[in-house]
């Protein structure tokens, strides 16, 4: 007796790994017929790695939800600036708010010795574990010196033959900040006393931890350290004085600059000047990130600067125009004619190699190659978030793009 078949019905089995014998990754600026069974078009959702497997991707949860604006791991401390109000973020439920009212709507950051800086073209700040400390500083402003005690000199002849009565003192401030940093100094003020000036007294309005007065001596060009005090008004003697002042003619950190990177004891950041349609680069004093010099201390790009990146030859600067390496000893070398998307386009390895995302795919520096253009289509995006990151034992380049822009080799098939 013959029995029929039963028709049997198996689920579609869809492996967790692929290994490929021969693999050239995600390829889609080449006909199908080209690449064969070698390559990807797409990769949605899945690991590709080096030894040529192909894997599921993990999945994610939400770690926080709200109107997020930026996030920034620095050692132990991740913190978050979440509609203006800046928390240090320690668990999924446990959020400690550091401060609010920030206006800035984009952040970007860098960290050394375990402080991070960040500014957001209002706003900038250093954060110390909970402590929100001033990057920006005020400057000081002398409001009154006044002649407290003198004597007139006698009528005899001084300094080889010159005879003279009166002679100019010159007064500055500074202030300097609980944690040690000093200011830049205030404008100059001057006097005119007798050279045997002995007390002049000075206010100036009080802020941070406290005021340095420094002063010259008559006619003289060097400021000393001669009071120092937590009031508005102090007492000194002109002709008494302490160390030398060496920052004269030094600024606080200029208005208006975005971008952050911390390269070799030195800080950079970012102003862009849409008039112009360029950008100046501003480099603070070695070991002083408070200091900079509005004079001398800067270079101009064209473009508006996306990325500032220290890497291994120094610093790494994307605009919007091209890309640049800034080799430290005040040489600026072109690397490439075209940009990097706005944001954080950026991150280095272990070994200080620049990976960025550009118009064009990713690149890396130092030496400068373009990894991706050649094989890999992709939408340049219109604002990135990009990441330098070690996943089960894999380094991987993360970059997350707001949606738009264009992909500048797509390929268009024949209709």
């Amino acid at each position: 007796m013959s029995r029929g078949w039963r028709q049997q019905s198996k689920p579609r089995i869809t492996p967790d790994e692929v290994k490929f014998a021969e693999f050239s990754g995600v390829v889609n600026t080449r006909s199908r017929k080209d690449t064969g069974l070698s390559a990807l078009v797409n990769a949605t959702n899945v690991y590709v790695s080096d030894t040529k497997k192909v894997t599921r991707r993990d999945g994610y949860s939400i770690y926080r939800s709200g109107n997020v604006q930026s996030a920034y791991g620095c050692g132990d401390n991740l913190y978050i600036v979440d509609n203006g109000s800046l928390y240090r973020s320690r668990s999924t439920t446990q959020n400690d708010l550091i401060a609010s009212g920030f206006t800035g709507s984009r952040y970007e950051w860098d960290d050394t010795n375990g402080d991070a800086y960040f500014a957001n073209g209002i706003e900038a700040g250093i954060l110390r574990g909970d402590q929100l400390l001033p990057w920006r500083l005020t400057l000081p402003a002398v409001s009154s010196v006044a002649v407290v005690s003198t004597r007139e000199l006698p009528g005899t002849v001084l300094n080889v033959g010159k005879t003279y009565t009166n002679a100019t003192f010159r007064v500055c401030a500074t202030y300097e900040t609980s944690d040690g940093r000093e200011s830049a100094p205030s404008e100059i003020v001057e006097i005119v006393s007798s050279p045997l000036t002995s007390l002049l007294r000075v206010s100036v309005p009080t802020a941070y931890a406290r005021t340095n007065i420094y002063c010259t001596e008559a006619d003289g060009t060097n400021f000393r350290l001669v009071a120092t005090t937590t009031g508005t008004t102090v007492t000194f003697n002109p002709l008494v004085g302490g160390r030398e002042l060496t920052t004269l003619h030094k600024s606080s950190l200029p208005a208006g600059v975005t971008h952050v990177a911390i390269a070799r004891a030195v800080c950079f950041v970012a102003q862009y000047l849409p008039e112009q349609d360029v950008s100046v680069v501003w480099m603070s004093e070695p070991l002083a990130f408070h200091l900079w010099d509005e004079a001398d201390g800067f270079f101009v790009v064209k473009g508006e600067v996306g990325l500032l990146l220290s890497n291994n030859g120094g610093l790494l600067v994307g605009t919007t125009d091209a890309v640049y390496q800034y080799n430290l000893d005040g040489e600026l070398k072109e690397l490439c004619d075209y940009g990097v998307v706005p944001g954080s386009a950026g991150d280095t390895d272990a070994e200080g190699m620049a990976y960025f995302w550009t118009v064009r795919g990713i690149c890396k520096a130092m030496p400068f190659e373009n990894l991706t253009e050649n094989d890999v289509s992709m939408p340049a995006g219109l604002r990135v978030a990009s990441k330098y990151v070690y996943v089960n034992g894999m380094q991987q380049f993360i970059t997350v793009a707001q949606g738009g822009g264009d992909s500048f080799n797509a390929r268009r098939e024949r209709q």
